[in-house]
């Protein structure tokens, strides 16, 4: 199968599965779904953060020589 026919076919389970939640279900899982988002955004903040802290330590290095 295609990537675009499974992309398909996931799409279709997760609305037939969304559709079969009670309202409090759906709540639950719309608030994992955003932590879910900003976990990520943290992780992104962290990495570049070290990229910055490595890129200023060899700088210093670089301006020692």
């Amino acid at each position: 199968m295609h990537e675009q026919g499974m992309m398909q076919q996931h799409e279709t389970l997760m609305t037939e599965m969304w559709e079969k939640l009670n309202d409090d279900q759906k709540k639950t899982m719309m608030k994992r779904m955003i932590d879910g988002k900003i976990m990520m955004k943290e992780g992104m903040i962290k990495h570049f953060q070290f990229k910055i802290e490595t890129m200023k330590m060899m700088k210093k290095m670089l301006d020692e020589c």
